[in-house]
């Protein structure tokens, strides 16, 4: 029997590279090829959206066959419930465990899912009232064209995998978008235009320019539609502005927005063959 164990406590940020649960990101590479048996969460201490996505995947790379063994803290296991991973897993251990609002499920799309921006402001509503009025629309637009671009330009066979969880501490909402189908290097170098792109990194860089990660000319995506490819401009933008934060993980690189004047870009050890999208939206910068 194969076993992932995803472990540690992210307390961290990307721009440091310090203290995120970078076990649930590289059990997805072997799991693509073999899926495990089994998800080892019992030295998970703290987790975000992302490492719920990450976790979510291996389940949907498994068809729900793995058996989930829960963390060993309260708090952590609650964050596994809430965040509605028991449902992509074989677990024996859910029923007397507590619920939140905090969290927004883990969803598992093949097609962009417009209603998930009403979920985050559910669970926003649940804590303080609402989300201020210019907000919610910026979110829906945003978090829609992300899913987008996952479900069109990844090539993943099990589409993409959306998380959310609201901080009322830290006044955001954090949103993780995951896909396992190719890097965006990958992805943009099919285009003769931009077959010069040399790393991963500058492949992020280029994919945040304005039309860059659109369909070429004359041509449609996986889904029969044309694509403008302004989505991750205008959201590198919004957050360049002060609206929040977007960090990016594809290949070996991983570049964030939004945190000084320039994006800051770190290394992704190992390599990530496919792309992460993580933002937070600052909800007092709306």
């Amino acid at each position: 029997m194969s076993t992932v164990r995803v472990f540690g406590g992210d307390s961290g940020d990307f721009v440091s590279g310090k203290l995120l649960v970078w076990s649930a990101l590289n059990a997805l590479r072997p799991c693509k090829e073999c899926p495990c048996d089994e998800v080892d969460l019992t030295e998970l201490h703290h987790a975000r959206p992302y490492t719920a996505a990450a976790i979510a995947a291996l389940g949907v790379l498994a068809d729900g066959r793995a058996r989930l063994s829960l963390p060993s803290t309260q708090d952590a296991r609650d964050f596994v419930v809430r965040s509605g991973l028991l449902n992509y897993f074989v677990c024996d251990e859910a029923s007397h465990l507590s619920q939140s609002p905090r969290n927004v499920p883990v969803q598992h799309l093949a097609r962009v899912d417009s209603t998930f921006a009403d979920r985050i402001s559910r669970a926003w509503e649940a804590e303080f009232g609402g989300l201020p009025a210019g907000l919610r629309p910026i979110l829906a637009g945003h978090l829609d064209e992300i899913m987008l671009n996952a479900l069109s330009h990844a090539e993943s066979a099990i589409g993409c995998i959306v998380a959310a969880q609201v901080y009322p501490t830290l006044r955001c909402v954090e949103l993780a978008i995951l896909d396992l189908g190719q890097t965006i290097r990958g992805h943009l170098t099919k285009n003769p235009l931009h077959k010069s792109i040399g790393d991963d990194a500058q492949a992020i860089l280029r994919a945040t320019e304005e039309g860059v990660s659109g369909t070429p000319e004359g041509q449609v995506n996986r889904l029969g539609d044309p694509n403008s490819g302004v989505g991750l401009y205008e959201l590198r933008h919004y957050c360049e502005c002060g609206g929040g934060e977007m960090t990016i993980v594809s290949g070996a690189a991983m570049v964030t927005f939004g945190r000084s004047a320039h994006p800051v870009t770190g290394e992704f050890a190992g390599g990530f063959p496919d792309c992460l999208v993580s933002v937070r939206f600052r909800v007092d910068g709306a």
